[in-house]
């Protein structure tokens, strides 16, 4: 039987007592306290329990047919409503009794007859408890946004209520892009006032029946039930990333963001809670992948793309713990003379069927997934124990390996290098490492830093790809660097493209100037050596001399004499 409403709806009470007189009491004091529910028996006070879901249950222990101590026992043993506080309320004064009552899972015991005062105290003090408990169960202790528990619960009824009522609902899920350098460079204290400051503009965006969700780390999600057209659902994602996108101001420093921002309805594209969180994020992920700051709406494409990335990285981590990655080796060569003055390390991954998959299906990401950095440390030790082995043999010759823009911040990357290098042996004269020009352009002060302490102690430093990226005289002129290597998308063309051969003269002038070694990339005819070699680039890498090959095939191709090292 319902008795009343009180002010606080959150908090449901069910008072179980036989004794009319006790009950009133007891009404009187959760009087205003929540809504409130009463049984004079335990079998109706388990009905209403599975009914209401009280938070708070008063309970006698003698009563007719079922004691108090069994329903106690029942309510502790369903996983629906094992989180309510249970009062025990009785005469009894026995300690064996208090005992039985805790260890059944009572939280207090109060005896009769009643103190009113006392007995309002606490109760409100442990309605107190569990609405706290509630919160901290259902909304990100950071930002007091609803987790994924309360999401999940809205997400059913609004899914529940389109059905009946044949309306859409939308699930957006924004991600913040790069958020991982704040966190980096400007410390998480910073980080965490951003999320907080994001979570505050979101929910000032959204309309009063929309969740503005954290689902942990820099990832939201906006739930819209009751939505209309797919255009106002564009208008509305635009809006949510306008408002990402205003600075932020914090202890007088300006940020700026960005989010990407993926869009699934129900039942256009999804018919229920995982499958709309599932395809919001593929076309999340879609949004990263065609350069961030964007929305986009889900389709079977994005599906299937995501489903096939997914299989990628599970193959990808299987293969890392089994070790079935190979690291190939593609010799640098002078041109005049055909020697042999350096070995680049590439890696290789076979899939099942004996067959390479192409690197540029899998190392971007491992990028984005963070594999890169176990496997760039395997690609790091099997080159520096190959190089060794070469000298060991009377064959020194530099082994150059390309690092990731996600390796080169990550804290560890001097030390594994270092630890890598006293592992192998290896002389660090021997050791060329490879980065792109995109990581000069980041945090230029902490690279300055890494760069100059390997350059110290005499590792080499090489720009892949040069003249591709943030190429700037600066860079050149501010960092320890030891070669630039033209990329091979001005080599493929430059017999043919005036503009490709002038950039190649260019470059090779520059670093003439700058007393910086070449490496032409991506030479496969005699033409385009002659060119390069008369322009003043002497060392090539390229089919035209040798196709990347494992490090058995390379030694062979040393042993024989086909090979022969500077």
């Amino acid at each position: 039987m319902r008795i009343c409403k009180g002010i606080d709806v959150d908090s449901v009470i069910l008072i179980v007592e036989d004794q009319a007189t006790d009950a009133q009491v007891l009404s009187a004091a959760v009087s205003g306290l929540g809504d409130v529910h009463m049984a004079s028996d335990g079998f109706t006070a388990l009905a209403l329990a599975r009914q209401y879901k009280p938070d708070l249950v008063l309970l006698d222990i003698e009563m007719n047919g079922m004691n108090g101590f069994s329903v106690c026992k029942a309510l502790k043993a369903d996983p629906e409503l094992c989180d309510a506080a249970v009062i025990f309320v009785t005469s009894h004064v026995q300690t064996d009794n208090e005992l039985l009552a805790l260890e059944y899972g009572g939280i207090v015991f109060i005896r009769k007859p009643l103190n009113l005062p006392v007995a309002r105290a606490h109760i409100k003090a442990h309605l107190a408890l569990r609405r706290e408990a509630k919160k901290l169960a259902n909304h990100d202790a950071l930002t007091g946004l609803p987790n994924r528990t309360l999401l999940k619960d809205r997400t059913d009824q609004a899914l529940q209520k389109a059905r009946r009522s044949d309306v859409r609902v939308a699930m957006l899920l924004l991600d913040l892009d790069n958020f991982k350098s704040i966190n980096d460079f400007g410390g998480h204290s910073i980080g965490d006032a951003l999320l907080q400051e994001v979570a505050v503009r979101l929910e000032q965006a959204v309309r009063a029946l929309d969740t503005v969700s954290r689902q942990g780390g820099d990832e939201f999600i906006i739930l819209s039930p009751e939505v209309g057209a797919f255009d106002g659902l564009g208008d509305f994602a635009e809006r949510l990333l306008a408002c990402i996108a205003m600075p932020f101001v914090l202890q007088g420093n300006r940020y700026e963001l960005s989010a990407s921002l993926g869009i699934s309805v129900f039942p256009d594209d999804s018919e229920d809670v995982e499958s709309l969180y599932r395809h919001a994020d593929a076309a999340m992920y879609q949004a990263k992948l065609d350069g961030r700051n964007r929305f986009r709406f889900f389709s079977t494409d994005i599906e299937s793309g995501a489903r096939g990335r997914h299989m990628l990285e599970q193959n990808m981590r299987s293969a890392l713990e089994d070790g079935v990655f190979e690291v190939f080796y593609q010799p640098k060569v002078r041109a005049t003379g055909a020697l042999m003055v350096g070995m680049e390390a590439l890696i290789r991954w076979r899939n099942r069927d004996g067959d390479l998959v192409s690197p540029a299906e899998f190392i971007p990401l491992a990028e984005q997934t963070g594999l890169i950095i176990p496997i760039g440390k395997y690609v790091l030790r099997r080159a520096c124990l190959d190089a060794q082995m070469l000298i060991e043999q009377g064959m020194p010759v530099v082994v150059s390996v390309n690092i990731s823009a996600v390796q080169f911040v990550e804290e560890s990357f001097l030390s594994m290098v270092q630890e890598t290098l006293r592992e192998s042996k290896l002389q660090p004269k021997f050791l060329e490492l490879e980065i792109t020009e995109g990581v000069l352009a980041k945090n230029v002060q902490n690279t300055q830093h890494v760069l100059a302490v390997l350059h110290k102690q005499g590792i080499r430093i090489a720009i892949d790809d040069f003249g591709t990226g943030y190429s700037s005289l600066a860079y050149l002129k501010r960092f320890p660097v030891d070669v630039l290597k033209i990329d091979q998308s001005f080599v493929r063309d430059m017999l043919l493209d005036k503009s490709d051969a002038a950039i190649i003269e260019a470059i090779i002038k520059l670093a003439q100037a700058l007393d910086l070694e070449l490496v032409a990339e991506g030479v496969e005819t005699q033409e385009q050596a002659d060119v390069l070699q008369r322009n003043g680039c002497e060392i090539m890498q390229g089919y035209f001399y040798a196709r990347p090959v494992p490090f058995s095939q390379l030694c062979a191709l040393l042993d024989s004499g086909a090979m022969k090292i500077k």
